[in-house]
């Protein structure tokens, strides 16, 4: 059953680097709508206070442990020692207006009784489109294999059945291992077509020809991960197996991109080196 109409919703919210000038009103903003905010600062130096007086009810410094993987989890468990009935999950750059974040609890009221995790469609800021496929307006809660993280809602209640973040990832494909994950446990996914997250992908990768096949620029590490976790993904039993092909078969042109197009190319080539030869994560437990 779903919490009761009053119950605690909290937002959890990771930071890493440098935060958008918006922040601290817009936590505000949600603040006043009711909802509760956890921040973890995931900066590697880490701070024992919020900086700027940024608003939230627990800040929790995490010094990057676990990678982003580690703050939802730190996070999670900071809300739940709250006493949350309801659980958001929002990335430092991604914009969910506050009414709207209320709204994903939308589809527990039309089944109250069902394993459920919701999130909303994504608005691409940088490429000004819906990121996947759109919904049509008789869609209110489309069925999903795919979540991101951000905008991810579920009741508190759930999260043990659910289960954390997979740490040893740290950051690349987090989201799908953790969506197939809930699936398995019986979850259904379902996103809301009325509610709209905005959320940027990286930063502008600077070569057009990438830029039009919808790359972004990331960090060398970031390749790293991505690679490996990659080799991870497709020894899980849980992951579809046309989903392990294309991202295959993207894995297969996007290296080249990163070595030709991009302005560290030798330090991407030992990032790509290192994650096609370490060590894997353990599975999921």
């Amino acid at each position: 059953m779903p919490p009761a109409p009053d119950a605690m919703h909290a937002v959890v919210m990771p930071l890493f680097g440098e935060s958008e000038a918006d922040l601290g009103s817009y936590l505000l903003a949600l603040q006043y709508s009711g909802l509760e905010v956890v921040l973890v600062d995931n900066d590697p130096c880490g701070v024992a206070t919020p900086p700027g007086g940024l608003p939230c009810r627990r800040w929790i410094p995490n010094r990057n442990r676990g990678g982003i993987a580690g703050g939802l989890n730190r996070g999670v468990a900071a809300a739940l020692e709250l006493g949350a009935g309801w659980i958001t999950l929002l990335d430092q750059d991604s914009r969910l207006d506050a009414e709207d974040l209320h709204r994903l609890r939308e589809p527990w009221s039309a089944s109250p009784s069902e394993a459920l995790v919701v999130g909303p469609r994504i608005w691409d800021r940088e490429r000004q489109e819906l990121h996947g496929r759109g919904l049509g307006p008789s869609d209110a809660f489309e069925r999903t294999r795919l979540l991101i993280s951000s905008g991810t809602t579920f009741r508190a209640e759930d999260w043990p059945a659910l289960g954390g973040f997979h740490e040893g990832l740290f950051i690349d494909f987090v989201d799908h291992a953790w969506c197939f994950r809930a699936q398995s446990q019986g979850f259904e996914l379902l996103q809301h077509s009325e509610v709209r997250l905005e959320q940027r992908f990286g930063s502008p990768h600077p070569n057009r020809l990438c830029r039009w096949a919808g790359l972004q620029l990331y960090s060398p590490q970031r390749h790293y991960y991505a690679i490996r976790n990659l080799r991870w993904l497709i020894l899980q039993k849980t992951v579809p197996l046309d989903l392990k092909l294309k991202e295959c078969v993207k894995m297969l042109i996007k290296p080249w991109c990163w070595l030709l197009f991009e302005p560290k190319r030798l330090e991407n080539l030992n990032q790509v080196l290192r994650g096609l030869i370490d060590t894997l994560p353990d599975p999921y437990r």
